[in-house]
């Protein structure tokens, strides 16, 4: 051992300068890279700069072309309005010089322009009279024309409505010499020389009217009714047969059901029984005193019934589960967990953050009482508690030494005693 230690030792030593050279690159390495931070964000500076006084240089060359443009889009307009405005000057200039020698001219148009409005007026009179006049005419026309095409619509729906009524009529007609061909195999002309009618064609059709209704009273005669009962009869007989071996099966269920039922009440009695004669004692050790009961709900409905839990802590009177703080729910409810361990062992349990809510003291109560019960059940416990891993034979931990790679470590607390000793 002791030569494995000065090895060890020695190793250290080396390991020990190998991380003092290492240290040493590293803060060398460190500055220069600082420095090129410094010299990299220097240039991205300057960069952004001319990047921005270029830009603001583009959009003043940009602003001073758009201005040259309309500048030369104002001298063209201008040079087109001067020469516009020097034709208008040469003429105004050439008429004022004939002014005085085509006034006997102008007067003379002016007069025969008078004399034309004055005859197109006159024309413009009678060809208004002639139009009235026309108009009238027009007017007489068009009334006399809707009243004709009134009277012809009216002709024209008639001759429609007697279509109709003779279409219907052959259409009658054709039933009626058919029924007579298929039901009596007659024909009109046959029919009427062998039935040839003897009294008044109302009385006839009253006869032949009461005749139907005979008919009708009798019903309808079913000439496959014999088979038709036969079949029925043996279907009803089938279903019959299949009601009952339903319902038979529908009360062999519900006796199997009601017997299910009265064994779960008496196996979920006996079972609340035995957890609720156990869930005071445990009670007690977890909290060092104190009572606690569980009450069912609807006893007269066990299927149904709901289980509430009263607990009175030690320095506390009683009061529902729902009431307590964090803490003493939890422990409560590791206490009922217990409680339903001892009337029905396993063996094995696992408890996950369980006592994560307990306080230290609590959790040294929880872990007692853990040790104790592991004589019948193993356990095995998530936690992060000291006090839990303080009362474990065993202890399984993962740690990861190195980024990314987990490593899963083991100790016997049960050798404890025997490392400590050698």
């Amino acid at each position: 051992l002791l030569a494995r230690k000065t090895k060890v030792s020695d190793s250290l030593e080396t390991f020990k300068k190998t991380i003092a050279d290492l240290d040493q690159k590293i803060l060398i390495l460190t500055n220069q890279k600082t420095k090129d931070l410094t010299s990299k964000e220097s240039l991205t500076t300057a960069i952004n700069e001319l990047k921005i006084e270029f830009a603001s240089k583009n959009e003043q060359f940009l602003h001073a072309k758009e201005r040259l443009e309309q500048m030369k889009r104002d001298i063209v307009e201008n040079e087109q309005k001067l020469t516009i405005f020097t034709e208008d000057l040469n003429f105004l200039t050439a008429e004022m010089t004939n002014s005085s020698t085509g006034e006997e001219q102008l007067e003379e148009a002016a007069k025969r322009k008078q004399q034309d409005k004055e005859n197109t007026l006159k024309l413009i009179a009678a060809r208004r009279q002639e139009r009235l006049e026309l108009q009238g005419d027009l007017e007489n026309l068009e009334l006399e024309t809707k009243e004709l095409k009134r009277v012809h619509k009216g002709l024209t729906i008639a001759i429609k409505d007697e279509e109709v009524k003779m279409n219907r009529l052959d259409v009658e007609l054709e039933n009626r010499l058919t029924h007579l061909r298929e039901e009596y195999l007659l024909s009109f002309e046959g029919a009427k020389e062998q039935f040839p009618l003897t009294v008044p064609v109302e009385e006839a059709r009253k006869k032949v009217k009461l005749i139907k209704l005979a008919i009708e009273e009798l019903g309808h005669v079913n000439l496959g009714a014999i088979e038709e009962y036969e079949r029925v009869s043996e279907r009803y007989e089938f279903l019959s047969e299949q009601k009952a071996d339903l319902q038979e099966a529908k009360d062999t269920l519900f006796q199997v059901i009601g017997e299910m039922d009265e064994e779960m009440k008496k196996r979920f009695s006996q079972t609340f029984e035995g957890i609720r004669e156990h869930f005071e004692p445990v009670f007690r050790a977890l909290f060092g005193g104190g009572r606690a009961d569980l009450i069912l709900t609807e006893p007269e409905d066990l299927l149904n019934t709901g289980v509430e839990i009263v607990a009175q802590p030690p320095g506390k009177k009683l009061q529902n589960l729902g009431l307590l703080s964090g803490g003493e729910r939890a422990l409560t409810a590791i206490a009922l967990l217990f409680s339903i361990l001892k009337v029905r062992p396993v063996p094995f349990c696992i408890l996950d953050e369980v006592e994560a809510a307990l306080d230290e003291a609590n959790v040294h109560r929880f872990s007692q009482y853990l040790k104790r019960f592991s004589k019948e059940t193993q356990f095995i416990v998530i936690t992060h508690r000291k006090g839990t891993m303080e009362g474990a034979d065993v202890l399984y931990g993962v740690t990861m030494q190195e980024s990314g790679v987990s490593k899963l470590v083991s100790v016997r607390l049960e050798d404890t005693k025997e490392l400590v000793e050698s």
